[in-house]
């Protein structure tokens, strides 16, 4: 029988997204094996000097708290993306420059790229050292599409999270195509995006007293060109009905955001799928299906829009990302 000091102390498994200007934390805590408390909560500011203060302090009283915190930050940084090789030297096929990147090697077939200076910068968001894991969307996406198991159908997986998204084509199960997206909030409504705000935590030692109270519960480069070079994505929804699946008394505000961003997402799989099938570097064949993971709900109507114009079959699912990265952070930390 083993010993662990863990069993003593409470441990404190942090998941953090931070996007505009908002920032999300999913947090877990264990003590014994045990656990104990959840966290679910969000800060933000329409001040990016403001918010930043408020995600330190929020981290540093959690810190305070909890005998042990890891903490896993969400990579959404558009200079990463994912490659079909784990051949150093044939990333210069897909004009990538080996040297400047980290990579990780994925089912001993493909990788995932990110910026070295783009990685040490997220490192220290929080602090020199404070984060211990960070996660591309495509990896949280693929760790995902695992549990689920992937399709041996030729897939195109559209991941959809608030003002980013990620695209991965899936041919005999490996990765064949992936990009990752971040809409700047000049392409959204900024209007709607401000009637629709979560609340202002601004009391910090309030939120952690109120979490005490709380019952226990459980790069690959850019498609902007192809984008600007066919854009009739936008047009073919200007006379469609669109519904989006919420209730009447949901904000128009809102409403507005979801079809903006999902014209969005259509005009960048559109041109995801042309590149797939016209670049022989992918080997492409005939996208089957689409599935979309998204942390809102998919409207009906876009996925009929999607198999009507693409002649594909599509289907979505929900996600919820900071837990995902939760529980794979916990995979690594325990585990090893």
């Amino acid at each position: 029988m083993s010993f662990s000091i863990r069993n003593f102390f409470s441990q404190l498994y942090l998941s953090v997204a931070i996007e505009g200007s908002e920032c999300s934390f999913y947090g877990r805590v264990f003590r014994a094996q045990k656990l104990i408390k959840t966290i679910d909560t969000k800060i933000s500011d329409s001040d990016e000097k403001a918010l930043n203060q408020k995600i330190l302090n929020y981290v540093r009283a959690l810190e305070k708290a909890y005998s042990e915190v890891y903490i896993s930050l969400f990579f959404n940084f558009v200079t990463h993306g994912a490659l079909p090789t784990v051949i150093r030297d044939d990333f210069a096929k897909f004009n990538i420059q080996a040297k400047d990147i980290a990579t990780l090697k994925m089912q001993d077939s493909w990788s995932i790229y990110a910026d070295k200076e783009a990685v040490n910068a997220a490192k220290d968001i929080l602090g020199k050292d404070e984060i211990d894991l960070i996660y591309s969307p495509i990896a949280v996406l693929f760790y995902e599409l695992s549990k689920r198991v992937i399709s041996a159908k030729t897939t195109l997986y559209a991941y959809s999270r608030q003002n980013s998204f990620t695209l991965c084509i899936f041919k005999d199960k490996k990765m064949k195509l992936a990009t990752f997206v971040k809409i700047d909030e000049a392409e959204q409504n900024d209007e709607a995006s401000q009637n629709f705000k979560e609340e202002d935590i601004t009391d910090i030692d309030n939120v952690i007293e109120k979490e005490g109270d709380a019952q226990l519960q459980d790069d690959f480069q850019s498609l902007d060109d192809l984008i600007n070079a066919d854009s009739d994505g936008a047009q073919d929804f200007e006379d469609l009905n669109y519904d989006i699946n919420m209730p009447a008394s949901v904000d128009v505000g809102r409403s507005v955001e979801i079809f903006g961003r999902d014209m969005n997402m259509f005009s960048y799989i559109k041109a995801a799928i042309a590149e797939f099938y016209a670049n022989p570097l992918y080997e492409g064949d005939f996208i089957e299906q689409i599935i979309v993971l998204d942390e809102d709900k998919t409207s009906a109507t876009f996925l009929q829009y999607l198999q009507s114009e693409l002649l594909v079959e599509a289907s979505a699912h929900p996600i919820k990302t900071l837990e995902v990265m939760n529980e794979l952070m916990m995979k690594e930390i325990v585990n090893g």
